[in-house]
């Protein structure tokens, strides 16, 4: 990226966020890898409000991470995360796209990554998950798949 290139907006979603901080996540390698590039080309990252709690609760229930837990949280409490409001209607638009009787796997809360991710224009989303790509939007992962190509 050139410095007369503007900044890349990306969306973080939750799969991502999990893996940076919890270091037996299968896709904590990539994740950081990852990072380092988006940090290093100055990529402003956005984290929906809903991200931080889906990420926040799996940390503390599903791997009983407190520790991980509890560091996401005092990085958010110190404005250290650019964090996006979820108000009524990101709601109501994430709501027409989840679907309650597809995949377990596409949640309300991508919905509402989704919606974010078109409101404010996001160059991608950081996120392991094909259901965005299907919804137009690409992967961090491969903005640098293109930039190697």
């Amino acid at each position: 990226m050139t410095m007369t290139q503007l900044t890349r907006t990306i969306i973080v979603d939750a799969d991502a966020l999990i893996a940076l901080f919890n270091k037996d996540d299968g896709l904590a390698a990539r994740s950081l890898d990852l990072l380092d590039r988006l940090t290093a080309e100055g990529a402003s990252l956005v984290h929906p409000a809903t991200t931080i709690v889906e990420a926040v609760t799996t940390l503390q229930r599903r791997f009983s991470n407190a520790s991980a837990a509890g560091e996401l949280v005092r990085l958010v409490q110190q404005a250290d995360l650019t964090v996006e409001p979820i108000d009524a209607g990101v709601l109501a638009e994430a709501m027409t796209l989840f679907n309650p009787y597809g995949s377990k796997q596409n949640t309300l809360f991508d919905a509402v990554v989704a919606v974010v991710a078109r409101r404010v224009d996001a160059d991608a989303i950081f996120s392991f998950d094909g259901w965005y790509e299907k919804q137009g939007f690409r992967l961090v992962s491969q903005l640098y798949a293109e930039q190697a190509a």
